[in-house]
């Protein structure tokens, strides 16, 4: 009997020892899987929480901008010249102004910043007339010449309504009058002066205006029938096209000094004794009240009843950058105004 209960005790302990080690095993494989799941997760959350890889260099022919206010972007060799390429991200404006049309570029890195139908076609009116001022100084070698208005050029502008310097047929004054005179007072047998002394005829000027353009690479949008603006169906540019012609002009220094000044008071004429004042009101208005952060120091503005009101200015920011800001499509010349201020003080400085 006591033998029997020896062997029961024995039978019992090695049970108890078996169980023991069954409980040590299982608990050590328990650890091993705990541990290898979560070294998965530390692996797994590792490759969602990497450092971002250093910012690469842009390739040449990417073009960036940042919001308004940084710093803008410098524009790659190759779009120098010509009209400006979309930054990216380009800035959509809509109803924040009135004008059909516009675009704002910086003039410095040849960007377009912010647009509303850049590329549509539109009527220039007398912005025309920075074209018409940039081809006729590149032309002319000696300013000083002299022109005799013909009547011939009086008569049918006179008729038709458009602006006109107010001399009189026989009258004479210098390429120079005729170039401030297209600019400021936006006279129409300025303009048409200017053709006729570069190449004889107005129709071969324009001729040389087109030439012009394509040598900038103006779109293929882009028209002129005539040096004055006067509307013609087949007279047509582009937002982004103007700004083009308005920083050669700027970078032309005879152009940007005519474009700039607010008075100019010619030589005395038999009608006018003391001299034709011209007057570029607009810019005036400018020097009045500046964009927020910008300073207007040169534009040309434009009105036909099919263009409505139309204006391109060159603003300096106060980061000393260049900018270029065409509207056109405005159905006043106050709302023409308020929409450069706002376009300029919301994406220029």
């Amino acid at each position: 009997m006591q033998f029997r209960q020896t062997c029961t005790q024995r039978q019992k302990r090695k049970r108890r020892k078996a169980i023991f080690r069954q409980s040590i095993l299982a608990l050590a494989a328990l650890l091993l899987v705990t541990l290898a799941i979560l070294a998965i997760l530390a692996v797994v959350r590792g490759g969602k929480q990497r450092p971002a890889p250093a910012p690469q260099t842009q390739p040449e022919e990417t073009i960036s901008t940042p919001a308004p206010g940084d710093e803008p972007p410098q524009a790659p060799a190759e779009i120098c010249c010509g009209p400006a390429a979309d930054a990216a991200p380009r800035m959509e404006m809509g109803e924040e102004i009135q004008s059909e049309c516009a675009i704002l570029i910086d003039a410095d890195a040849n960007v377009a910043l912010a647009v509303k139908q850049a590329d549509s076609a539109l009527y220039p009116a007398s912005m025309t007339k920075v074209m018409t001022v940039l081809t006729a100084a590149e032309t002319l070698s000696d300013l000083t010449v002299s022109f005799v208005m013909p009547g011939s050029i009086i008569d049918p502008l006179y008729r038709q309504g458009a602006t006109i310097t107010g001399l009189r047929a026989g009258e004479s004054v210098t390429a120079l009058d005729l170039l401030y005179g297209t600019a400021l007072r936006s006279a129409a047998d300025a303009a048409e002066g200017l053709a006729v002394l570069c190449d004889g005829d107005a129709a071969a000027f324009a001729e040389r205006m087109n030439r012009r353009g394509q040598e900038m690479g103006l779109s293929q949008t882009t028209h002129y029938a005539n040096a004055s603006g006067v509307f013609a169906a087949d007279h047509v540019t582009t937002a982004r096209d103007m700004a083009a012609v308005m920083r050669a002009a700027m970078e032309n220094e005879t152009c940007a000094r005519v474009l700039s000044t607010v008075e100019y008071v010619t030589a005395p004429t038999p009608s006018e004794p003391e001299g034709l004042t011209f007057y570029n009101k607009y810019l005036d208005w400018f020097m009045e009240k500046q964009p927020e952060g910008n300073t207007v120091t040169a534009c040309k503005s434009g009105y036909v009843w099919q263009a409505k009101n139309c204006i391109v200015t060159y603003a300096v920011g106060e980061s000393g950058r260049h900018y270029i800001c065409v509207t056109a499509g405005a159905s006043t010349a106050a709302a023409m105004m308020k929409d450069q201020r706002w376009i300029l003080s919301t994406y220029g400085g």
